[in-house]
């Protein structure tokens, strides 16, 4: 998880009650690894754009935004070598 200060934490935490949780329970997440290159550096993919999500995902590497697909791009994603998968 991406380091962030103090006061950045509570900044977030003031503005998005409970996001800190929701963080850590992203991060305690299993995702299964990449078919493609079998890395583990894996995401969840979130549909939709809004502060929260956005701050969450600037957070974790575990979830990969998206903005309004316009096809099913798949369940998760490979931060590794950047395809989708289900």
């Amino acid at each position: 998880m991406p380091r962030k200060s103090k006061k950045e934490r509570e900044a977030l935490e003031s503005s998005y009650v409970g996001i800190w949780e929701q963080i850590k329970e992203f991060e305690n997440t299993p995702i299964k690894p990449c078919p493609h290159c079998e890395s583990d550096n894996t995401a969840l993919v979130q549909v939709g754009i809004i502060g929260r999500s956005v701050n969450i995902a600037a957070s974790t590497p575990k979830i990969k935004l998206v903005p309004n697909p316009k096809n099913k791009l798949g369940r998760f994603f490979c931060n590794s070598c950047g395809k989708f998968f289900n």
